[in-house]
C-alpha cells in the first residue's frame, strides 16, 4: 500500500495502535487493518514536545510518522 492509501484505510477503519517499544529516541506504535494489513508507526521522541502520547492511540493521530519502511 502507498501512504496515500493507508492514510485513506486509517480514516475510513479508524483502527488503534499500540505502542510496541521504545528504541534510540523513537516510540514504535503498531496499528493492524481490517484486512490484515499491518501499519508500522515511528514516532521521534524529540517531535513529542508537550503533546499526551499513550500506549493506546487512534492511529489517524499518528499518520504524519507512517513507516512503510518495512
Amino acid at each position: 500500500m502507498t501512504k496515500i492509501e493507508i492514510k485513506k484505510e486509517l480514516y475510513k477503519q479508524k483502527p488503534d495502535a499500540f505502542i510496541q517499544y521504545v528504541r534510540m529516541g523513537n516510540v514504535y506504535y503498531k496499528a493492524i487493518l481490517a484486512q490484515g494489513e499491518t501499519i508500522n508507526f515511528c514516532v521521534p521522541v524529540e517531535e513529542m514536545g508537550d503533546t499526551d502520547f499513550f500506549p493506546k492511540m487512534d492511529a489517524k493521530l499518528l499518520q504524519r510518522w507512517i513507516d512503510v519502511s518495512e
